[in-house]
């Protein structure tokens, strides 16, 4: 089957095990899965892959039942794509290597199509984008290995400014960017030859780091805010904690290790719905991969069971509209050598 045939051979719902709810198949067939999710009003949009080496990624829009293709985008080569919603759209945007690391591309999507692909940022790792009105922003690793917030203005002009001034001694990875009360908020892995440190960056946020620990060390995690808190959820081992700290200067980060059913793989996703946290989690029973989604608010913690496959679920990306729905997409791989599988439920 071409890769365009396969790509979306299934726009309907996955059928699942008995007792399971139903998850739309956003991609099969060649590709790498799910790659990035966002969510918009009424609907929530991913990036997967194509399958085609000169278009790589595709953007879909799903509402969780059933998906429809925006477009394809990226070029030969292409690597970290990633997505963001907003108002003014639909922004996509990708890395193309260069000798000194890698040129940003990024595509707005807007009444339902993509745009042309216009320069976005020179970076020497992966970025994070979000769109803040009509400005197109990236959170990455700067020449110097600082973290910085750049991007194109409303109306054409370019948007730096540095979050840190540690490089070269010490190298920053922005891992997720959100906004909060209109302010840019990047989750950084801050790492020097001896320590990694996870920390929170911004205007009166915490200055205490959310994780420190010996090393050089690959911290996986994911960010959250509402008007008064931070959230980061972060993989400690095979377990899974959330950390939460007010946001200011002096806030000091509470940590909470989540009960979960097995070992977790890869970041736990997180997102903030008004007085709700909601966590997805890949966690592995027996010989699979299943998904779990933690709810914990002012009635307690509730654990819902998403997948039960004989394969393996990971990967998993969630994201909240303004509507406060909120969406988990993920990674479906049933055995070895077979296709990679990308899905997506709304859970809220």
């Amino acid at each position: 089957m071409r890769p365009a045939a396969a790509l979306l051979a299934v726009l309907g719902l996955l059928a699942l095990p008995s007792g399971a709810r139903a998850a739309a198949t956003l991609a099969e067939g060649p590709g790498d899965g799910l790659l990035a999710v966002a969510a918009g009003t009424g609907s929530a949009y991913a990036v997967v892959g194509s399958g085609d080496p000169a278009r790589p990624f595709t953007l879909v829009r799903s509402s969780g039942r059933g998906a429809s293709l925006l477009g394809r985008f990226g070029t030969r080569g292409a690597v970290f794509p990633d997505v963001a919603a907003g108002p003014a759209g639909v922004l996509v945007a990708h890395g193309v290597r260069t000798s000194d690391g890698l040129r940003y591309e990024s595509s707005l999507a807007a009444s339902g199509r993509l745009g042309s692909s216009l320069p976005l940022a020179a970076s020497t790792g992966p970025a994070r984008i979000a769109l803040n009105g009509r400005a197109r922003v990236a959170a990455f690793p700067d020449s110097d290995g600082d973290a910085v917030i750049g991007g194109v203005g409303p109306e054409g002009a370019p948007l730096l400014d540095a979050l840190t001034a540690t490089g070269p001694e010490r190298r920053h990875f922005p891992l997720d960017l959100i906004y909060a009360l209109g302010r840019p908020l990047v989750l950084d892995l801050d790492q020097s030859g001896s320590r990694s440190d996870l920390r929170v960056l911004g205007a009166g946020v915490p200055t205490a780091p959310v994780l420190s620990v010996p090393g050089v060390r690959a911290l996986e995690a994911t960010i959250a805010a509402d008007k008064e808190r931070i959230y980061v959820a972060y993989r400690a081992g095979e377990d899974a904690v959330l950390a939460s700290a007010p946001m200011r200067p002096d806030g000091i980060w509470k940590r909470r290790r989540l009960r979960t059913r097995g070992a977790v793989g890869g970041a736990p996703a997180v997102v903030r719905v008004g007085l709700r946290t909601i966590v997805a989690t890949s966690e592995r029973i027996g010989s699979r991969r299943d998904l779990f989604v933690r709810t914990i608010g002012p009635a307690g913690t509730f654990t819902d069971r998403l997948t039960r496959t004989g394969g393996a679920d990971v990967g998993p990306r969630a994201a909240a509209g303004p509507d406060d729905a909120v969406y988990v997409g993920w990674t479906r791989r049933a055995v070895r050598g077979t296709p990679a599988a990308a899905l997506l439920e709304r859970v809220a």
